[in-house]
């Protein structure tokens, strides 16, 4: 991971799972150098157990922080379609006013029509 990427607890998940395994690492490098390569099999289950548990954890909070993305892009989508559905509902209001005006203007016009007198013909 690049330095400066990413969240701080993500950082702390690759830095648990990264501190297991350089553990396993270092462990092994120290019963090679003392004369034993091979570690002793109660030791590499404990040390493969640990890489186990932190891999555990670190899915879990992986687990948790999808939870939580996916609650915060529905309450975010709900937000967005209350708001949607607030500047339609504004929109449509707007329209209806307009419509209404023009039907009152057009009923004034074709009153006009109706009562104005026909021109006489000339003779």
């Amino acid at each position: 991971m690049p330095e400066g990427a990413g969240t701080s607890g993500e950082k702390g998940v690759t830095e648990a799972l990264r501190a297991a395994i350089e553990g396993t690492l270092s462990e092994a490098g120290k019963r090679a150098r003392t004369g034993s390569a091979a570690l002793r099999p109660e030791r590499a289950t404990q040390l493969l157990d640990e890489v186990a548990r932190r891999g555990q954890k670190a899915r879990d909070e992986l687990t948790r922080r999808g939870q939580g993305a996916r609650d915060e892009l529905t309450r975010r989508g709900q937000g967005a379609r209350d708001e949607l559905t607030r500047r339609g509902q504004g929109a449509r209001e707007e329209v209806t006013g307009q419509l209404e005006a023009l039907e009152r203007r057009l009923a004034r016009l074709e009153d006009a029509l109706r009562t104005k007198p026909k021109p006489k013909a000339e003779d």
